[in-house]
């Protein structure tokens, strides 16, 4: 599944000041940066809402972007994110990095791995476990897939999918984990024994006087007769 390509609007920032930069968050700006390939980098503004669209949107931050800056007639920049910085309180995103890209050359990315479907082994009272998240590929920008999807419909208790085993793109090259790292298993859950000890033999131990003391003399009570 290749992703969309969505189009950002966004403003040059020409006040680099601290105190503007406090400003245009307050009204709900985010600061930004523009890099790479065909393009000085530039510092940007766009809006908090509509970059919150976009990571909600399948490609979230994978996706190839077309970033407009400063009006309609302008050409448009291929983008990706590289990267998204937040506050680490209110994880509100402060600061995003987007990278210029050439769409004939091939760039990485970490594509997430998701399952779908009911394996059969879960009704034989097995778990279906994830062990591998994503996979690191090499494609061109318009050809990185929003995700890969696996299929554990087949698994059967005791079975497994590795990377090699992946339906992957023709056209898209994975650069990691080695081929023989498992994705996905379905294995019976482990169960953790208590050892109890009886309470019959707790009581005993209670009970049993300690080694070398002298036995309990019970004392007659009454007067002594003459």
């Amino acid at each position: 599944m290749y992703m969309a390509r969505p189009e950002l609007r966004a403003e040059t920032r020409k006040d680099l000041r601290k105190s503007h930069t406090k400003k245009l968050r307050r009204e709900g700006k985010v600061l930004a940066t523009v890099y790479g390939k065909g393009v000085d980098s530039r510092s940007i503004q766009l809006g908090l809402d509509d970059f919150a669209r976009q990571l909600k949107t399948p490609g979230g931050r994978l996706a190839l972007i077309d970033l407009k800056i400063d009006g309609k007639s302008t050409k448009s920049h291929p983008a990706m994110i590289q990267e998204i910085q937040r506050d680490a309180i209110t994880n509100k995103v402060l600061h995003v990095d987007f990278h210029r890209v050439s769409l004939d050359e091939p760039v990485t990315a970490a594509v997430p791995i998701t399952l779908s479907g009911e394996a059969p082994g879960q009704k034989q009272g097995g778990m279906c476990e994830q062990f591998t998240n994503e996979l690191q590929v090499k494609a061109l920008p318009d050809k990185i897939p929003s995700h890969i999807d696996v299929d554990v419909s087949t698994l059967e208790l005791g079975d497994s999918i590795h990377v090699n085993e992946l339906n992957v793109p023709d056209d898209v090259e994975v650069l990691g984990p080695p081929g023989e790292n498992v994705v996905a298993t379905v294995r019976l859950p482990v169960v953790h024994v208590e050892e109890v000890v009886p309470e019959v033999e707790e009581a005993a131990e209670e009970a049993a006087p300690e080694e070398g003391a002298a036995p309990e003399v019970e004392e007659e009570s009454g007067e002594t007769q003459a």
